[in-house]
């Protein structure tokens, strides 16, 4: 009985570490300067990267899954880009001072855009 658990055990190890190793080979990370930077890549236009994305964001890290799909993006942005997400999207939480989250409905994707007072933000996408 004690081989057939072992067994067992050892087949999940398996069969999660293969599951792991293919999720982490089709996701990958990219970087870029500037706004303009990643603009002159098209990934915008093309959905890598989510277009509610303010254009003073600079230093900007982007994880996306092979088909494109964006799983997450780290940015930092210059005050007043706020309202560039806010035009776009609907607030659905503020923390005073402190956090503003959007929603953002976008060509069928929904986007959560998490704008900080210190200048940093993060995108977070889902289908």
């Amino acid at each position: 009985m004690k081989s057939i658990w072992a067994s067992a055990g050892g087949v999940a190890v398996i069969f999660t570490g293969a599951v792991w190793f293919v999720d982490s080979a089709q996701t990958f990370e990219s970087y870029y300067e500037t706004y303009q930077k990643l603009k002159e890549t098209e990934r915008i236009s093309h959905g890598w990267i989510s277009r509610v994305i303010p254009t003073s964001s600079y230093d900007i890290h982007a994880i996306h899954q092979l088909n494109g799909e964006l799983v997450s993006a780290r940015f930092r942005f210059q005050e007043g880009s706020v309202k560039e997400v806010g035009a776009s999207c609907s607030i659905f939480a503020h923390d005073g001072s402190r956090l503003a989250e959007y929603r953002c409905q976008l060509s069928g994707h929904s986007v959560v855009v998490r704008l900080e007072p210190s200048g940093e933000g993060r995108i977070v996408g889902s289908k």
